[in-house]
């Protein structure tokens, strides 16, 4: 499997994952093959990547941090959640409290160290990507720091609740592609105080609870919004929201802009300790995160290209990957970057490069899973 950016040459090659669409629906199986006309059903979803069956990568297991069944109905809760907001009407809060106790235990039961997020959709309120991810690292970031299983669920509740306010910003500027002017920023802004609202009114979820999507956007130095409150005046809850909230959306694709390098997202959350986030969260949530998830293409030094095969326990930003080309590769090989500290990280490709792409025919069988060949 290699997770590659949607494009018009992905025609006849296979998904190794299934696509879901609107409300968690399935619209593409794993395995279908890609077409013209689905490549374009896919960009106007907002997808803009996928994961693809590999001959080179056949043998790479998908290593989601929950369960897709338990993804895809926090999706159709999340669906059912949006729409009861719009209608202005009670709504119960048992089945996202269930989404959340699902994941808590899908994570719990996970016996990797690090967990990896799937971002393959540009942000749109109807696919909730963010929302579970922002849930997921919330949670990860608490139970390294101990919390009890009840605190958990409140927090889960809330980090996966953030942006429910966004439902009442207009769509066409939830999702527009170029940068928002003065006036669409400060509608924009409105959500934090909005969800708030939307959570007590409809949900009737407590304070605590509903502080998350209040305070998801405030700073320790008094820059955020809506209050531009300071330090231990923005709840717990808040702070850890906060900085999941910035590193899933800027390692996703968003509208205005493509996926910034995880490794320089990680450098602006340690530089910006104490200063915007909460330092104690910020290190909790690199602990756990995988920096590059399993299947990511990867442009290495000295010109050679690999795909993350796996993680490594002992860095989460030097994961074993397999090297398929480069000066003097004749056969695709495994390396634990960890071990091998000269090879750096450039940055993450949308594809194999088109040489990459020649040379794959011409290399040799898959090395054993774990052997090291230089």
């Amino acid at each position: 499997m290699r997770v590659v950016a949607l494009h018009d040459k992905l025609a006849g090659e296979s998904l190794a994952m299934p696509v879901h669409g609107d409300g968690g629906r399935l619209m593409l199986a794993r395995g279908m093959k890609l077409t013209p006309a689905l490549i374009s059903l896919l960009r106007s979803r907002g997808y803009t990547r996928v994961a693809l069956e590999d001959s080179l990568t056949g043998d790479i297991e998908i290593d989601e941090s929950i369960q897709e069944e338990t993804r895809q109905t926090t999706i159709r809760v999340m669906d059912a959640v949006m729409k009861t907001i719009l209608r202005g009407t009670p709504g119960d809060v048992r089945p996202v409290r269930d989404a959340v106790d699902a994941i808590i235990a899908d994570l719990r039961s996970n016996p990797k160290a690090t967990v990896g997020l799937y971002s393959l959709c540009a942000f749109d309120e109807e696919t909730y990507t963010h929302s579970i991810n922002v849930c997921i690292l919330s949670l990860c970031i608490a139970g390294s720091l101990g919390w009890s299983i009840p605190r958990l669920k409140e927090l889960g509740l809330g980090a996966l609740l953030h942006d429910v306010g966004k439902v009442l910003i207009p769509k066409h500027i939830i999702n527009k592609p170029t940068l928002l002017t003065d006036e669409e920023y400060e509608l924009v802004k409105t959500h934090s105080m909005k969800g708030f609202e939307l959570l007590q009114q409809c949900y009737n979820v407590g304070p605590i609870v509903a502080h998350a999507a209040l305070d998801h956007h405030e700073r320790l130095d008094g820059s955020g919004y809506p209050r531009q409150i300071k330090g231990d005046s923005i709840t717990e809850f808040g702070r850890i929201v906060a900085v999941a909230d910035v590193y899933e959306a800027m390692t996703a694709d968003r509208p205005q802009r493509r996926a910034v390098l995880p490794e320089a997202v990680q450098a602006f959350l340690m530089e910006k300790r104490g200063i915007l986030f909460d330092g104690d969260m910020v290190e909790a949530m690199f602990k756990r995160i995988a920096l590059y998830p399993t299947g990511t293409i990867l442009s290495l030094w000295g010109g050679y290209v690999g795909v993350v095969i796996r993680q490594d326990p002992r860095a989460n930003h030097r994961p074993w990957v397999r090297i398929v080309s480069g000066p003097g590769i004749h056969r695709a090989t495994d390396v634990a970057l960890y071990e091998r500290p000269e090879i750096t990280i450039n940055l993450i490709l949308d594809d194999y490069p088109p040489e990459t792409r020649r040379l794959i025919t011409e290399l040799g069988p898959i090395p054993e899973p774990g052997s090291d060949a230089s």
